[in-house]
């Protein structure tokens, strides 16, 4: 029995972190015209960067100051339950935060404001629920594309401590969706 347990728990923890990469494409990828793009989605809300709410707070390359709304939007579990995705379903504006990022060029790295502090997001590690903020990078990247209209993160490659292995903080995908 402890073998058959063990083995279970095994074959979870290789499937949920690969559920989590891809719980985004349960919700609408923008919202109100393009405006709010998905940087996350948990448990019937979507996570959206607003586009419109962007403020350059500091611009001295290669350091840059930015902020930018982040909006939680929840969506019908009725709809869920029928259709096993949000897509087409009713949803509401729930919550309005602001997130404030800290940009270096030259090192590719951020920080971002919470807890009354500035904190930095460590490129080499797996942005799941369960490790941290998977939003963090996908809003920081909306912001900075929509300030200057280009990549921050771009092609630069981050250790997954789950995978083994260097991945793209951003993926390609993603730039796509934006249009960039």
């Amino acid at each position: 029995m402890n073998r058959v347990l063990k083995a279970a728990l095994f074959l979870l923890l290789l499937i949920l972190p690969c559920s989590l990469v891809y719980a985004e494409d349960n919700y609408p990828d923008t919202l109100s015209n393009g405006d709010l793009v998905i940087v996350d989605g948990h448990m019937g809300t979507g996570f959206y960067a607003d586009r419109t709410s962007v403020v350059v707070q500091k611009y001295e390359p290669p350091m840059y100051q930015i902020a930018i709304n982040v909006v939680g939007v929840t969506f019908s579990e009725d709809y869920w339950k029928k259709h096993q995705t949000y897509i087409g379903g009713p949803s509401k504006i729930a919550w309005v935060a602001t997130y404030q990022f800290r940009y270096n060029w030259n090192r590719k790295t951020i920080s971002y404001f919470a807890d009354n502090r500035w904190i930095d997001w460590n490129i080499n590690r797996d942005n799941t629920w369960a490790d941290g903020n998977p939003r963090i990078p996908y809003t920081a990247e909306v912001a900075f594309i929509t300030a200057y209209k280009m990549r921050f993160f771009d092609k630069t490659m981050g250790y997954s401590p789950f995978l083994r292995e260097y991945e793209r903080v951003i993926p390609e995908e993603f730039y796509q969706q934006l249009g960039i």
